[in-house]
């Protein structure tokens, strides 16, 4: 396996002199509680060892970047940074003079851009490490009480937040990605992937809750690297292969150039079923579907396949897996919330079960009534605001959500 690997990237002399294979870059945005906690724990130094040990099997023709910003409270007391990881070694680049935010989405793009302009490649890729949680509007919602809405919070000063169309928006104006690799909670859901759908080609991550450990970077890394067509299977894999407390994470890939297909055919399904609901389908049924982190996303092959006919859901279902290429599902994963789970059998869900047939991997918000979410306690966000902010994403009328009265 490891000198395929090593293989998987290499010289081609019809390649533009000065070109890479291929360049990824990994935006750790940390600065926040995943490097300075109350169990002490530094997350990305942790995971940092893992790339180091995996680039060893990556090869001189690919290039491994880091950008990273931890807690300035941390001991290490570091600036953010830019780093080459090359064959087990590290390079510092380039240190900061002043601290950054990495919740700013320019200074993602600085660090994107840093990247094309000296490490110019055939192809790119990013992974995002940090905090997620979907497709959620930080920055239009009210204050929440933990620290994982949107993407890549920074504590620099104050709380920031960047919001997926604001990071849509900054990669939109670079060479279009490869893929993006979001290894952080909830970021896997139809709105996010609809938003940066110009902006990469794949996105492998998950709708579920990611445990601080992360991914297995010393498997992972190697699979960025791979030239095959299907070099996501090989990342989802990796990823897939490992288990965190006892606990496997769901992950799965959308190929963005099917996302428009996505939208008509969604639109085209909602339409046969949710205004026959009651109260005309403004607030469709949730009890027992499975939902991903604090009910903000539902599993979308779950809901289209309780609701629709069997011969609707199956002409939708055909173009969704066309758009989802790859998946590994888990019965169980390691949610954050304690009441998210079964009082008697850690092994399931208290208010779902996650089946094959049901699971699509693909998390999409639909309206509710904060009424309807029955026995979930110390909720830590507006449904309200929820029901209104989902307005602000191109996936709402794309998939006529707007014509449904959502």
């Amino acid at each position: 396996m490891g000198a395929l690997l090593l293989t998987a990237c290499h010289h081609d002399d019809n390649k533009v002199k000065g070109k890479y294979s291929r360049t990824v870059l990994v935006y750790m945005a940390g600065d926040n509680s995943l490097t300075l906690n109350s169990a002490r724990i530094d997350f990305a130094a942790q995971d940092l060892s893992e790339m180091i040990e995996g680039s060893k099997q990556v090869a001189g023709d690919c290039k491994l970047l880091l950008f990273v910003d931890k807690n300035i409270k941390n001991t290490t007391k570091q600036k953010p940074y830019l780093m080459l990881v090359e064959n087990g070694d590290t390079t510092r680049l380039k240190t900061f003079d002043s601290e950054l935010n990495s919740g700013d989405p320019a200074t993602l793009k600085m660090a994107m851009k840093w990247a094309i302009d000296n490490y110019e490649a055939e192809s790119y890729g990013l992974v995002l490490w940090g905090h997620a949680d979907g497709w959620i509007i930080r920055n239009q919602a009210p204050a929440f009480s933990r620290n994982t809405r949107a993407y890549g919070v920074d504590n620099t000063s104050g709380v920031k937040w960047m919001d997926i169309p604001q990071m849509a928006q900054v990669l939109a104006t670079l060479p279009k990605l490869d893929f993006i690799f979001a290894d952080c909670c909830a970021f896997l859901c139809v709105e996010s992937a609809y938003e940066l759908r110009q902006c990469t080609d794949y996105i492998i991550s998950s709708a579920a809750e990611i445990p601080g450990v992360g991914a297995p970077y010393q498997t992972v890394i190697p699979a960025l690297f791979s030239q095959s067509s299907t070099f996501y299977q090989t990342v989802a894999d990796a990823y897939f292969a490992q288990t965190s407390q006892g606990y496997k994470e769901p992950i799965a890939v959308v190929k963005t150039s099917e996302m428009e297909n996505l939208a008509q055919a969604t639109r085209t399904v909602l339409g046969t079923f949710v205004p026959q609901m009651e109260n005309g389908g403004r607030r469709p049924d949730i009890s027992g579907l499975i939902y991903y982190f604090d009910h903000t996303q539902f599993d979308m092959n779950d809901f289209i396949l309780r609701y629709a006919s069997e011969n609707e859901y199956a002409q939708w279902k055909s173009v969704f897996n066309r758009a989802v290429v790859y998946s590994k599902m888990a019965p169980v994963w390691l949610a954050n919330h304690i009441y998210y789970k079964s009082a008697i059998n850690e092994n399931e869900f208290r208010d779902f079960t996650v089946t094959e047939e049901r699971y699509g991997g693909l998390g999409m918000y639909i309206p509710q009534d904060a009424a309807s979410i029955k026995g979930y306690k110390n909720i830590t966000f507006s449904i309200d605001k929820l029901n209104e902010n989902i307005r602000l994403m191109q996936w709402y009328k794309a998939a006529g959500l707007d014509q449904l009265g959502w």
